[in-house]
């Protein structure tokens, strides 16, 4: 990691850097960060780095431990589990609060959306499969005027898929694809009570899911003595 950072909302900037670093696999889950090592390579004092280090721990992507560094958390099958039962209930809330101000538009923003994923499949471009993936969600989720509800989601997706993986599994992501068509269905004949079902019951279900999750998440920490046994177990 090097580069410095220029001075404006630094400590906006340093969070970006950080998350940057672990999507592109510079920091993986289980190493450790320097603060001094980090605000040395990026030319900055470690108050705004300290800053950005506590909104991620507060989004739990590290724990910050005292004079011992900051350690880049691993996903845990209780973390998986928490993450898909709050976006689960919270999509399915938005919808059935919201169903009347989706319209024509947004449907057909959805559908086209749908169509680049499947495209994006096709193409292996995995890429740009999540970015496009929340752009679906967030289609019909900015219809609410519940921004607190929206902030608190964002960060949960993040920290299911921020890391790099090398095992996208097509069979599971065509079936989200095809899952998405069930809920655009509900959402055309105006049903927010099957829409919301199918969003809580089936997409963002760790039961209905869980075959796919584990298949999803293994590979990263194989050689991991804690991968397996109870509710700590880590992919």
């Amino acid at each position: 990691m090097n580069g410095e950072l220029k001075f404006s909302s630094l400590s906006e900037q340093v969070y970006e850097y950080l998350r940057r670093q672990m999507n592109e696999g510079d920091l993986l889950p289980g190493s450790t960060i320097n603060i001094g090592e980090i605000a040395r390579q990026l030319g900055i004092s470690k108050t705004p780095l300290r800053d950005a280090l506590i909104h991620l721990e507060l989004e739990g992507f590290v724990t910050i431990l005292p004079r011992r560094g900051v350690c880049v958390n691993k996903l845990q099958i209780q973390d998986v589990k928490n993450a898909y039962d709050a976006i689960g209930l919270i999509e399915a809330f938005i919808v059935k609060e919201c169903i009347e101000k989706i319209e024509s538009s947004h449907i057909q923003r959805l559908e086209d959306l749908n169509e680049t994923m499947i495209h994006n499949i096709k193409k292996n471009d995995f890429s740009h499969l999540f970015k496009n993936n929340l752009r679906f969600h967030n289609v019909y989720l900015d219809v609410s005027d519940n921004e607190p509800l929206k902030k608190f989601i964002l960060p949960i997706k993040h920290r299911l898929y921020d890391f790099p993986r090398q095992n996208y599994i097509k069979e599971w992501e065509l079936r989200n694809c095809e899952e998405h068509n069930q809920f655009l269905n509900h959402l055309k004949q105006g049903n927010s009570r099957q829409a919301a079902k199918i969003l809580k019951d089936v997409h963002w279900s760790f039961e209905f899911q869980k075959e796919f999750i584990y298949a999803f998440y293994k590979t990263q920490y194989e050689s991991d003595p804690d991968k397996r046994g109870g509710s700590g177990q880590v992919f």
